[in-house]
């Protein structure tokens, strides 16, 4: 037999409730069943302590030029493929 805690809320204001409410409603589910979802969600990832944990351990990145520069090359590469597009140049399924 599997025991199961009770957990109740109290002063939720009326707009988030009705927001839940709503949310569960577009996915045909109760609210207790959406905030449960909601829960385990948030529980299966890392903490934030967890997290920087895991971000320090990891081997530092050896660039061969400025990130800046990489940032630009990526930002011209994605405004010539939206130009292009927008100019007819491109299908609507690829760049």
């Amino acid at each position: 037999m599997v025991l199961m805690a009770t957990l109740h809320i109290k002063n939720v204001p009326d707009e988030l409730h009705s927001e839940l409410r709503r949310r569960a409603e577009l996915g045909g589910t109760t609210i207790r069943d959406y905030v449960l979802g909601l829960l385990r969600r948030d529980q299966a990832l890392p903490s934030r302590q967890e997290w920087l944990a895991r971000v320090r351990d990891l081997p530092p990145v050896r660039l061969s030029q400025p990130a800046s520069e990489y940032l630009a090359e990526a930002r011209e590469s994605r405004d010539l493929q939206l130009s292009s597009r927008v100019n007819g140049e491109a299908g609507l399924d690829g760049p």
